[in-house]
């Protein structure tokens, strides 16, 4: 083949290839010169890699305006705003939340309970004696808390924020049996009431106790918080008053608000032979200490078995629910006959409506004893403060009972 015939078949091939979209070897396209790597379309050089977004740092390292950036040892906010736990910076000054409660849920009729609540501070402010942070009864009551209505930081407690404190106080059942309703929160007094609050509802019941005192000394018996003597005579056979001042006062441990019922043994009683004037108590109960001094000025309850040349051989009953206006009375056996050797058992008992009164188990009298605002708590045997007691009666085997 000559020259040209070699010369004409390399330009149909070459022109072939080109409709084919071969490139022949040693030869780029675009800018590329002979003897440059080829490098596609999709692949750039390393600058080219770094995209829109992202600038290559001396290193090498993409950054961004969003990256983390150095690790300087700083805490942001976490999940619930604190930051650096350090409290919540938006937090009020005063706040708080209960982590724990012990209170009772069940009582019964007199009895104790050591109660216990903790509280986190979750506020800015630090809780102190000083600074008036205690922890309250809600409206500033409670049928088994007080007097006082405030639970104290001691002196030196000083509760920060994040820091918690349990505060103890004695809860006391009332003499009746109900549902109660104890309910606590923090106070800044003077300031505000602030946090969470607890209440629970307490079942309080009463189930029957008796408390008894033989009258036999001076020392009290179990049940009854104290015992004064004021003349008289103590002897195997009971307490005897030998004047018209003599007075045994007993006070209850648990006053009686409540249904009850007192009985006492009573010997030597003769009262037309015994009185010596218009009027004289036996036996006797009170809301408070002073006897029937008062009672038409206040609502205290009260019942007194009164003897005396007013009602000849027998006596008289009064009981007063609420305050002296209140009272009923009745005259009993006037003309009865009494043997001194003989032991009579004098008992009063009552409920809610009615106080009725019994001799040697058998009921002389019911009178009204509705809508009694305050308990029972003081017995008076012989003077009551007012009038003189009988001279003579020997009083012994003292019983109160408590009924739910």
């Amino acid at each position: 083949m000559n020259n040209s015939s070699s010369l004409i078949l390399c330009s149909a091939l070459l022109l072939l290839m080109g409709v084919m979209g071969c490139t022949p070897l040693g030869f780029t396209s675009g800018t590329a010169r002979q003897g440059e790597p080829f490098s596609n379309n999709n692949e750039g050089t390393e600058d080219d890699l770094a995209t829109d977004d992202e600038e290559v740092d001396d290193s090498g390292s993409p950054t961004d305006d969003g990256s983390e950036g150095p690790d300087d040892g700083s805490e942001g906010p976490d999940d619930d705003g604190n930051v650096g736990g350090g409290g919540n910076p938006n937090a009020p000054q005063d706040d708080a939340e209960i982590v724990s409660i012990d209170l009772p849920s069940a009582l019964s009729c007199g009895s104790t309970y050591w109660a216990s609540i903790e509280m986190r501070n979750i506020g800015q402010a630090t809780w102190t004696r000083a600074n008036g942070y205690k922890l309250g009864t809600v409206d500033d009551q409670d049928p088994l808390y007080g007097p006082d209505t405030r639970v104290w930081l001691d002196e030196s407690d000083a509760v920060a924020p994040g820091q918690t404190h349990t505060f103890e106080f004695e809860l006391a059942a009332p003499g009746s049996g109900a549902i109660y309703t104890t309910d606590w929160q923090m106070v800044h007094e003077a300031v505000t009431w602030f946090g969470e609050t607890t209440s629970e509802n307490i079942d309080v019941s009463c189930s029957a106790a008796s408390w008894c005192d033989p009258l036999t000394n001076s020392s009290a018996s179990n049940g009854f918080a104290d015992k004064t003597v004021q003349g008289g005579s103590f002897s195997p056979a009971g307490w005897q008053a030998t004047s018209g001042q003599d007075q045994l006062l007993l006070q209850l441990a648990t006053p009686l608000g409540g249904s009850g019922s007192l009985s006492v043994d009573v010997t030597n009683f003769d009262p037309l032979s015994q009185f010596t004037g218009t009027k004289h108590q036996i036996i006797n109960m009170y809301t408070s200490d002073d006897g029937s001094q008062g009672v038409f000025q206040t609502d205290e309850a009260w019942w007194n078995i009164r003897t005396g040349s007013n009602y000849g051989a027998g006596f008289k009953i009064l009981a007063a629910p609420n305050g002296g206006n209140s009272r009923e009375e009745a005259r009993l056996i006037e003309n009865a006959t009494w043997d001194p050797n003989q032991t009579y058992t004098f008992t009063v008992s009552w409920d809610a409506q009615h106080l009725a009164v019994y001799l040697d188990g058998v009921q002389l009298e019911s009178l009204g004893f509705g809508g009694r605002a305050r308990a029972l708590e003081y017995i008076f045997i012989g003077r009551d403060n007012v009038y003189d007691g009988q001279v003579g009666p020997i009083y012994s085997n003292l019983c109160v009972t408590q009924r739910p």
